[in-house]
């Protein structure tokens, strides 16, 4: 599908502001990967962080400059991209990944006033998916902070939340197996560490990821392992988008 021109200008413009709000946050404006025009889901997670990527605000504003795009790195990342478009989405169907605040930061120091952040950044979020999804677009919290932040701000668009990708949260994947345990007996396997590979190359490529960094991501995912908590969590995953999953229009 090709770029809608006036879609990426009107987000572009978008993507400036946000820039600048992250800048008088004091923190790093950290890019997602561009929509090419409005999706049918909506993944919102909570705030980029910094240590994994880089290891402070000068090098992390040289890797952006150089390329660099948020949810394109970690095996969990990579995770929720391949459960996105292999449970969520239907032919021709789209989705994007975002976070409420888009300044990069230590985990350390994101729990301080972090509503006081997101009220900041709301407006911004609103406008953001005013233009990247569609009028009935699935919305979907990705864990327990960010729905209670839109709970909080009344937010009017009806979402589902999901557990969280962070190994912080392997308790969540733990307990989304209970009373599922056959059936999660029966899906372990059926998910390769070759499989999200594959995802996340293609991924990388179709973000226009500079080819050194796609190489950097790919070779760290490749050295991890699909273990027993990851595949956890693509259950639960492929549970809850299932569940959500809007049946492809027929024309």
């Amino acid at each position: 599908m090709p770029i809608d021109e006036k879609f990426h200008a009107a987000y572009r413009q978008l993507e400036t502001r946000m820039r600048a709000l992250a800048e008088s946050d004091g923190d790093v404006f950290l890019p997602n990967p561009e929509p090419i025009a409005p999706v049918q889901y909506v993944l919102i997670c909570m705030e980029p962080s910094l240590g994994w990527w880089a290891k402070s605000a000068d090098e992390a504003r040289s890797r952006v400059d150089a390329g660099f795009r948020n949810f394109l790195f970690s095996p969990e990342d990579f995770i929720l991209h391949f459960c996105a478009q292999r449970y969520l989405c239907g032919t021709g169907q789209r989705y994007f990944i975002t976070d409420l605040s888009k300044g990069a930061m230590l985990v350390s120091r994101a729990g301080a006033a972090r509503a006081e952040r997101y009220d900041r950044w709301y407006a911004l979020l609103l406008e953001e998916l005013n233009l990247c999804a569609t009028p009935d677009a699935c919305i979907v919290a990705v864990g327990n902070v960010v729905s209670q932040q839109l709970l909080r701000r009344q937010f009017q668009r009806p979402f589902t939340r999901v557990i969280h990708y962070s190994g912080q949260a392997g308790p969540a994947r733990r307990a989304g197996i209970v009373g599922h345990e056959a059936s999660f007996q029966a899906f372990v396997g059926s998910v390769s560490l070759d499989d999200l590979v594959a995802t996340a190359a293609a991924t990388l490529e179709a973000a226009g990821v500079p080819q050194n960094i796609r190489d950097e991501a790919l070779a760290r995912l490749a050295k991890s392992q699909l273990t027993v908590s990851r595949q956890q969590l693509i259950f639960n995953y492929k549970r809850a988008f299932e569940a959500m999953r809007v049946p492809v229009a027929i024309t």
